[in-house]
């Protein structure tokens, strides 16, 4: 009897994960001796029953990769996937970039 139980709440509550797309920018000839740097930005967008709550989440990663960068921001990497949970979902943006000053 409790396995009858179990079985379906587990099945009900099991999660994945799944990258849909990677970007990547141009990279831009830099000089050896300017300094750079890795700035990373992450935001989330939660759904759930197909609603949607935050839309600008990627304009959002976007501002705070900006932010972290005072010079020329370069080799911008995109990432976007999904968590998948039991009736709602996360998309989720990650940026990566190289800040070069100088």
């Amino acid at each position: 009897m409790k396995i009858r139980i179990l079985l379906p709440l587990m099945l009900l509550t099991g999660c994945t994960h799944s990258v849909h797309m990677q970007h990547v920018s141009d990279f831009d000839d830099v000089p050896a001796a300017e300094k750079r740097s890795v700035v990373t930005a992450e935001t989330e967008q939660t759904v759930v029953l197909g609603f949607v709550f935050d839309t600008d989440y990627v304009d959002q990663a976007k501002q705070q990769l900006m932010t972290q960068c005072s010079g020329r921001l370069s080799a911008v990497t995109t990432q976007y996937s999904t968590s998948h949970g039991f009736l709602h979902w996360t998309n989720k943006i990650r940026m990566q970039g190289l800040c070069s000053e100088g």
